[in-house]
């Protein structure tokens, strides 16, 4: 479909409209990028992926999905060899860890529509659960970025001593 045809209908709007109730900054910005696509396979394939997304936001309990920092330049720049992250991006990495590990517990969780669970399976396989990595960087920053003074023995015996 053009791009006159798609303003006709108002779509760049209609993008506009669903891209504001996503729960993260990536999912709006997927959401701005759709276009069009006739594929009948790829539109069954993403009917029932809706709709086993909407069972599960309907069933006690209900499943909603996890805040996810936007982590794509502090990723990017991790390619570079001898680069590091900041306490701050460990710490939304370590958020993203647990918003995967807990998207990756309650898609599984045979409490839920097995037929849902079925149809998100190749998506749930791709999340990766790491909860020793999350606790590792609990245990060295606080909620604020700083590094707390049980990071490690010899911190405490040196911050003591100040």
């Amino acid at each position: 479909m053009n791009s006159h045809a798609l303003a006709v209908l108002e779509f760049p709007r209609v993008l506009a409209l669903v891209a504001e109730r996503a729960t993260s900054s990536l999912g709006a910005e997927r959401v701005r990028a759709l276009r069009p696509r006739t594929d009948r396979a790829w539109l069954d394939t993403e009917h029932e992926r809706v709709a086993a997304v909407r069972s599960l936001r309907a069933t006690e309990p209900a499943w909603h999905p996890e805040l996810r920092p936007d982590l794509s330049q502090p990723l990017v720049r991790l390619r570079v060899v001898g680069s590091t992250w900041t306490a701050a991006e460990l710490l939304d990495g370590a958020q993203l860890l647990r918003a995967s590990r807990l998207t990756r517990e309650a898609l599984t969780d045979a409490r839920r529509a097995a037929v849902a669970r079925a149809v998100l399976a190749p998506f749930t396989e791709r999340l990766v659960s790491a909860r020793p990595v999350e606790d590792a960087i609990a245990r060295v920053f606080d909620d604020d970025g700083q590094v707390r003074d049980d990071a490690s023995p010899e911190l405490k015996r040196v911050r003591r001593e100040l």
